[in-house]
């Protein structure tokens, strides 16, 4: 069977993430193991009905890219500023195809939100949360 448009958006979004880790990226996980590299794991929510007309339906859903990764030494304010950066950069940064092949109507980095580790600890969590819109066909959602 086909996947839908929003799998196949997950799908090019969990590929564009690649260079941020060395280990694989993983959908809905959080399993960090004994790996020095960054975690990185893909988090979708519900979509919402922004408009329907003529036929179309424009739906926009929550894409949570989580990082987890052992700050080490660096400050793990720093250290989280700085990978925003990269993954905003990385994600929907300037020269990149922000409709990642024609799937999306629109994608905007909504929230970047840190979690410091508790005293004693060596991981650091970020979660930038991008808002995805896109646009199917009613009633068919393998259909752009």
């Amino acid at each position: 069977m086909a996947e839908t448009i929003r799998e196949r958006i997950i799908a090019a979004f969990t590929d564009r993430a690649a260079p941020l880790s060395n280990l694989d990226i993983e959908r809905a996980k959080r399993n960090l193991g004994e790996s020095n590299d960054r975690f990185i794991s893909i988090w979708d929510g519900e979509d919402q009905l922004l408009e329907s007309r003529y036929g179309k339906e424009q739906l926009q859903f929550p894409l949570a890219l989580e990082c987890i990764w052992k700050h080490g030494s660096d400050n793990p304010s720093a250290s989280a500023n700085e990978l925003m950066g990269e993954i905003i950069t990385t994600m929907i940064g300037i020269g990149k195809d922000r409709t990642f092949g024609g799937l999306v109507d629109k994608v905007t980095a909504a929230t970047k939100s840190p979690q410091y580790p508790a005293d004693g600890s060596d991981y650091t969590t970020l979660t930038v949360i991008f808002l995805i819109n896109y646009t199917t066909v009613v009633g068919d959602p393998y259909v752009v």
